[in-house]
C-alpha cells in the first residue's frame, strides 16, 4: 500500500473515530486500530508488529479528539473536572500496567481479546432497555480504583480510550446516557496522556518514522481528522435520544468486534 493511500486510510479512519468520540465519548480505537493494524499489514509489517503498532499509535491519537469532545460535553452540561479527579489516578495507572505489558503479548492474541470485548459490549448497548442500574450512583472509595485500574487497564491493551468501560459503569451505576457519554469523553484524557508517552518509551521503534510504537505518519493522518470530527459529534450528541446513541455504539462494536476476531484467527 502506498504512503498516499495509507494517509487517505488513517484520515477516514480518524474522521470516523472522532465521530464516534464526539456522540458517544470513546476515543475512537475501536475504528483506529482495525484500519491501521490493516494497513499495516498489507503494506508488509507482520501481524504481531502490527497489532502493537495500531494501539500505541491509536492510543497516541486520543488526545486531541477527547480534550474536544470533553469540551463539547462540559458545555452541555455533561461532564465536570471532578470525575477526572476521582477516577483519573486509577485509570492511569491501569493503562502504564496495560502498555508496559503490551510488548510481551502476542498480538494476535490481542487482536482476540479486542474483538471479543467489542461483541460483548455490542450486546449492552444494542438493548439498552434491558440493562436496568445494578447501584445507585458510581463506585465510591476502594471499589472506584479497583474499578478505575480495571477501565485503564483494558484501554492499555486494546487501544481503546476507556470510554467503552466508562460508559458501562456509568450507566449501570444510574446517570443518564448523556452523562455517562460526558464522563466517557473524559476519560479519553486520562487515559491518553500516559499511555502515548509509555507507547513511545516502553517499546522499541523498529523504523525511522516511529517512536517505540507510534507510527508517525499514521498519526498525523488521524489526530486532525479526529480531533475535527469529534467536535462535530459533540455538537450532534445533545439532539439524540439516548437509546439512539446506544444503537449507534453497537452497531460500531459489533463490526469492529467482527473484523478484528477474523483477523486474529488467520
Amino acid at each position: 500500500m502506498s504512503s498516499l493511500a495509507l494517509f487517505v486510510l488513517g484520515s477516514a479512519a480518524g474522521a470516523g473515530a472522532g465521530l464516534l468520540a464526539g456522540l458517544i465519548g470513546i476515543g475512537g480505537g475501536i475504528v483506529v486500530v482495525p484500519v491501521v493494524y490493516y494497513g499495516l499489514t498489507v503494506s508488509g509489517v507482520s501481524t504481531d508488529a502490527a497489532a502493537h503498532i495500531a494501539v500505541g499509535t491509536s492510543l497516541a491519537a486520543i488526545l486531541p479528539a477527547s480534550i474536544v469532545s470533553f469540551l463539547g460535553h462540559w458545555r452541555s452540561g455533561n461532564t465536570d473536572l471532578g470525575f477526572l479527579v476521582a477516577w483519573g489516578p486509577g485509570i492511569a495507572a491501569g493503562v502504564v500496567a496495560a502498555q508496559t505489558a503490551a510488548p510481551h503479548v502476542r498480538g494476535v492474541v490481542l487482536s482476540a481479546v479486542f474483538g471479543l470485548l467489542c461483541l460483548l459490549f455490542a450486546i449492552r448497548f444494542a438493548f439498552p432497555e434491558r440493562f436496568r442500574p445494578v447501584l445507585q450512583q458510581p463506585p465510591d472509595g476502594a471499589f472506584r480504583q479497583v474499578a478505575g485500574v480495571f477501565v485503564g487497564a483494558c484501554s492499555g491493551f486494546a487501544g481503546i480510550g476507556g470510554g467503552i468501560l466508562t460508559n458501562i459503569v456509568m450507566t449501570l451505576s444510574g446517570l443518564p446516557m448523556h452523562k455517562s457519554i460526558g464522563r466517557a469523553a473524559a476519560v479519553g484524557i486520562v487515559v491518553s496522556v500516559p499511555a502515548t508517552l509509555t507507547a513511545a518509551f516502553a517499546s522499541h521503534a523498529a523504523q525511522p518514522l516511529e517512536i517505540g510504537a507510534i507510527d508517525l505518519p499514521m498519526w498525523a493522518a488521524i489526530a486532525p481528522a479526529q480531533a475535527l470530527a469529534a467536535w462535530f459529534g459533540a455538537r450532534l450528541a445533545p439532539h439524540l435520544s439516548a437509546a439512539n446513541l446506544s444503537r449507534i455504539f453497537a452497531g460500531a462494536l459489533a463490526v469492529t468486534g467482527a473484523a478484528m476476531l477474523q483477523s486474529s484467527m488467520r
